[in-house]
């Protein structure tokens, strides 16, 4: 499942290509750390709770709105066509509120997206009918 999310997010992001951008995730200390043992956890990663050790934040705007997910270190060469970001990102430490006004508005913007569809599909037959 995780593997699935990570292809949908790359594929989202080619869709935003204007405002995508992958950055590396702070630690908590607000450093960044990169994956030097290759192993997807950094020294001071023992927890495994996607914190540095090479994970990396996407961010992107949708709906005017920006939206940021983690990424785990075996995804981020499927982000290899997004902008990369020099500085770490701080969206990666979001609290759950903040997470769930994200997933309102991707819920609010679907259904518009979906309404925008529906009424070119209503004009296009309306049009036909003339």
């Amino acid at each position: 499942m995780a593997r699935e999310r990570a292809y949908l997010l790359s594929w989202l992001a080619a869709l935003h290509p204007s405002s995508a951008v992958v950055s590396r995730a702070p630690t908590p200390d607000g450093t960044t750390c990169d994956d030097t043992a290759g192993d997807g956890a950094a020294p001071d990663d023992t927890t495994g709770n996607g914190t540095a050790g090479g994970w990396h934040v996407l961010s992107l705007v949708a709906g005017g709105r920006p939206l940021s997910w983690s990424l785990a270190p075996r995804d981020v060469p499927l982000f290899q066509h997004v902008r990369q970001a020099e500085d770490t990102d701080t969206r990666a430490w979001r609290d759950a509120r903040e997470m769930e006004a994200q997933y309102a508005h991707i819920h609010r913007h679907t259904r518009v997206l979906a309404l925008e569809d529906d009424l070119t599909r209503v004009v296009e037959e309306l049009r036909g009918n003339d």
